[in-house]
């Protein structure tokens, strides 16, 4: 069988892949509709609680609940159900009951109703935790296998140009149209993403695989695998270590409120700088460099968090609101570049009867740390000053990424064939 050719780098890469995958074209256009709905009701939400309440916690603890929930369901049966059932219909269920759950918020009307929107974003971040593993898992049997690395750095960018639109559109809704149309919206745009996951034709998990049974040896398979593949499990890792600077994150809206003055406006700022930051990252090194090697992986993480480090500290330290968006705008070409790299490594290297369950792991450390230390950084935040919370968080990870850097040099020597040579492990199976 003839190997394909690779897709031109950058955005021509882009263009060609939604043009001769439809199977892609729809997921892509799932996760559009989805992301720009769950950024219209994050401005909102945000606005609303922190109307509600001037305690900094209080968004902090949003951000917690967005994400720990997710962690320890992926932790335990997040990626085991991606393995056990169709993955397909788990995505198109969890997108309908999470429309329903997202009107929740509707009833919040004052501080003693707050109770109910932490409740909903818990249940939205559960419904999270069984639907990206079922995605992440089928995305590589969509995919040709010269198409993987565009379509990983596609699905980043996508995320990031729809955080920065999704981000002003929801402020601007938010203060023209009033925060329920905003919760509504948000609610349709599930709807719309399970229609577009039923177009998808192409199979989901490979023909033939037998479903993993019901058993705790089946749900730590994932585990496992990981700690049988150091190198893998180091990539995987990068993310955690960039999660204790990115949970600070938390305090966007603070800083809005607090310090620049400029109400949910200044947060949409920052958002839509985060979102700028991360669409360009992937895209500037997918259109400059190919990434195949194990070193050229190490070497484009390590990269990655120095932008990091150094752009959540500019936003820490200042209380210009230009050179806050300027800093969150460079840490997340940073943020942006590590994610998608790193998600690559782990998806081409892992077998896809293990993949669901890996894929949940792969966000476990993410989310668990994101979401408990969005949580520790807002009591910092709360006792001392936003600055402190910030600068905190980017401490943790300057530390840590040095001793990741460290223990990683063990591979920068390393050769490794080309995925895109159709020499890599083998794992990746190709679409007809």
């Amino acid at each position: 069988m003839s190997l394909q050719p690779a897709l031109p780098r950058g955005f021509p890469g882009y263009v060609e892949l939604l043009r001769g995958n439809a199977d892609v074209r729809n997921i892509w256009l799932a996760q559009v509709v989805s992301q720009l709905g769950d950024w219209f009701n994050n401005v909102a939400l945000l606005g609303l609680i922190n109307r509600l309440t001037p305690d900094p916690l209080a968004p902090a603890l949003v951000q917690t609940l967005f994400v720990l929930p997710n962690a320890l369901a992926s932790l335990t049966i997040g990626g085991y159900l991606a393995d056990r059932f169709d993955r397909k219909r788990l995505a198109i269920g969890v997108d309908i009951l999470r429309a329903m759950v997202a009107l929740a918020l509707l009833l919040v009307r004052d501080a003693s109703g707050l109770w109910i929107a932490y409740a909903a974003i818990a249940t939205l971040s559960l419904g999270e935790a069984l639907f990206s593993p079922a995605l992440s898992a089928a995305q590589p049997n969509l995919c040709r296998p010269h198409e993987l690395a565009t379509a990983n750095a596609l699905q980043q960018s996508t995320w990031a140009s729809v955080s920065m639109l999704g981000a002003f559109l929801g402020g601007l809704a938010t203060t023209l149209l009033g925060r329920d149309i905003s919760f509504v919206l948000n609610a349709l745009s599930f709807l719309a993403s399970a229609v577009f996951l039923t177009r998808v034709r192409g199979a989901f998990s490979t023909p033939g695989q037998r479903a993993a049974s019901l058993s705790l040896r089946a749900i730590t398979e994932g585990a496992r695998f990981l700690r049988a593949h150091p190198l893998i499990a180091g990539m995987s890792v990068s993310k955690a270590i960039w999660a204790f600077a990115f949970a600070t994150a938390g305090l966007y809206s603070v800083y809005a409120y607090k310090i620049y003055n400029l109400g949910d406006a200044g947060t949409s700022g920052l958002l839509a700088a985060r979102g700028i930051g991360s669409f360009l990252g992937p895209l500037i090194v997918q259109s400059a460099f190919l990434i195949s090697s194990r070193r050229q992986f190490a070497l484009t993480l390590t990269a990655a968090f120095g932008f990091c480090i150094a752009g959540y500290g500019l936003w820490g330290a200042t209380p210009s609101v230009w050179l806050g968006v300027l800093g969150i705008f460079i840490g997340h070409i940073g943020g942006g570049t590590l994610w998608t790299y790193s998600r690559i490594y782990v998806q081409r290297e892992t077998p896809d009867a293990l993949r669901g369950r890996v894929m949940a792991l792969d966000m476990v450390g993410f989310t668990l740390i994101l979401g408990v230390f969005s949580l520790v950084w807002g009591l910092v935040a709360r006792t001392a000053t936003p600055a402190i919370g910030v600068l905190s968080g980017v401490a943790t990870t300057a530390v840590l990424a040095l001793i990741w850097v460290i223990w990683m040099r063990r591979y920068f020597r390393a050769a490794q064939p080309s995925y895109e040579s159709g020499q890599s492990s083998g794992t990746v199976q190709q679409k007809p």
